[in-house]
């Protein structure tokens, strides 16, 4: 299980323009305004890092290639 991501967090950084909706189930790390240029248009906005728990469970390649899928997938 050497390299695995077990119990390790992930960022995230992207640009949006509702920071409330965004970022109410994480964990914010920055947010900064910020306006950008789209297609000649000026938006208003944010640029906002989150980080959020990596996936821990681990699926070996065999089970997830045997019955059926839905009781393998997390999500």
């Amino acid at each position: 299980m050497e390299g695995q991501e077990r119990g390790m967090t992930r960022r995230h950084t992207f640009f949006c323009i509702d920071r409330e909706r965004h970022t109410a189930a994480s964990k914010v790390i920055d947010a900064q305004p910020k306006e950008i240029d789209i297609f000649g248009a000026m938006v208003r906005g944010w640029i906002i890092t989150t980080e959020e728990p990596a996936i821990d469970k681990i699926i070996p390649l065999d089970e997830s290639t045997q019955g059926e899928v839905l009781n393998h997938d997390p999500e």
